[in-house]
C-alpha cells in the first residue's frame, strides 16, 4: 500500500467515525493492518473504535501497542490518553494520561480538543478548578463540530442547558449529519418540559445512528415524560428496550415466574379465608405489585420499541 493509497484510506476512516460506523471503520483499519501490521496510527484508530463501542479494555491494549510502535505520533498520543482516561485502573494510570494530555496541550494552546482532553484528565485527578477554566478555554477555541459536541456534552452535566442547546446548534451549522447534536437539542428539550419536540429530535439522531442504545432509551423517556404515569417504571423500561431479541424472550419467562409465585401465594390466602384464619397477604401483595409494574413497564417498553420503529421509518428517506 503506497502513501497515497494509505492517506485515503485514513481519511476514509475519520469519515466513517464521524458518522458512528465503527464497524465499518473498523473493518478498513483491519485491511490497513493487513498490509501492515506495526502501522502506529491505524492501530490507534482501531483503538479509538473499541473505546466509543465502550470496549476499555481492548482499547487500551491496542493503544499501548500503537504507542511502542510510534510513540511520538499527535494522533497516537491523543488515544493513549483518552484510552487511559477511560480505561485506566488507579491513580498511576490517572496521572499517566495527566502528563500525556499536558504535553499534546503544551504543543498547540488553543487546539480545543486538546484543551479538553486536558480537562478531563485534571478532573479525574481531582483538579476540578483547573479543569472548569480548560473547559472554558476549549468552548472559546472550538471551532470543529466534534470539538462543540465535547463541551456541549460537558454543559449538559452541569444542567447548563441553554449553553448546550447553544452549541449543539453551532456543531449543526458545520456538520448537520452528526447524531449527537440531535441527541443533545432532544435533552435540552425534555428539561424544558417539551417531551414532543424532544421525541422527534430523538428520531432524527437515531436515524443518523441507528439501533443506538443512548438514543433509544432518549426517546423512551421522551414517550414516558408524555405520559406522567409512566415514569416510576422508567429504570425497567430502559432495561428492556436495550435488550436485543433473547431478552424479549427472557423477561416475559421472568413475568411468568413472577406470575407463578402470585398465583400460589393468593390461592393460598384464600384457602386460609375459607378456612376462617387471618391470611398473612404481604407475599401477595408485594409479589401482585412487581407483577403489575414488570407487566406495565414490558408492555410499555415492546410498545415503544414498536412506534420508535414505525415513526423511524415514517422520516427515514426514501430508498432510490
Amino acid at each position: 500500500m503506497d502513501a497515497f493509497e494509505r492517506a485515503a484510506n485514513e481519511s476514509a476512516v475519520f469519515a466513517l467515525m464521524r458518522a458512528g460506523n465503527y464497524q465499518g471503520a473498523e473493518a478498513r483499519l483491519r485491511t490497513m493492518l493487513g498490509h501492515n501490521a506495526n502501522d502506529a496510527r491505524a492501530l490507534a484508530l482501531l483503538a479509538d473504535c473499541h473505546l466509543n463501542r465502550k470496549d476499555w479494555n481492548e482499547g487500551l491494549k491496542i493503544a499501548r501497542h500503537a504507542a511502542n510502535v510510534e510513540p511520538d505520533d499527535p494522533l497516537v498520543r491523543q488515544v493513549l490518553s483518552y484510552a487511559l482516561q477511560a480505561g485506566g485502573q488507579g491513580k498511576k494510570a490517572k496521572q499517566e494520561a495527566l502528563g500525556l494530555a499536558e504535553d499534546i496541550a503544551a504543543e498547540d494552546p488553543e487546539d480545543s480538543h486538546a484543551l479538553y482532553s486536558l480537562a478531563v484528565a485534571r478532573f479525574n485527578t481531582g483538579d476540578h478548578l483547573g479543569a472548569k477554566l480548560l473547559f472554558e478555554d476549549a468552548e472559546r477555541f472550538a471551532g470543529s463540530a466534534h470539538e462543540l459536541i465535547n463541551v456541549a456534552h460537558l454543559r449538559l452535566r452541569e444542567w447548563n442547558y441553554a449553553a448546550a442547546a447553544d452549541l449543539a446548534q453551532r456543531a449543526m451549522l458545520l456538520d448537520p449529519n452528526r447524531h449527537e447534536i440531535f441527541e443533545i437539542l432532544a435533552e435540552c428539550a425534555l428539561k424544558r418540559k417539551q417531551p414532543v419536540e424532544a421525541y422527534e429530535l430523538g428520531l432524527e439522531a437515531l436515524r443518523l445512528s441507528p439501533g443506538n442504545r443512548s438514543v433509544m432509551r432518549l426517546l423512551t423517556r421522551a414517550r414516558a415524560r408524555a405520559r406522567f404515569w409512566l415514569k416510576p417504571c422508567l429504570p425497567c423500561i430502559d432495561w428492556i428496550v436495550e435488550m436485543d431479541r433473547r431478552g424479549l424472550v427472557i423477561v416475559p419467562a421472568l413475568i411468568a415466574v413472577i406470575a407463578f409465585i402470585f398465583a400460589v401465594s393468593l390461592a393460598y390466602d384464600l384457602r386460609k379465608i375459607e378456612a376462617g384464619q387471618s391470611p398473612a397477604i404481604i407475599l401477595s401483595v408485594a409479589s401482585g405489585g412487581v407483577l403489575l409494574y414488570a407487566l406495565v413497564s414490558y408492555v410499555s417498553a415492546i410498545t415503544a420499541r414498536w412506534r420508535i420503529r414505525r415513526d423511524l421509518r415514517r422520516i427515514s428517506l426514501p430508498n432510490f
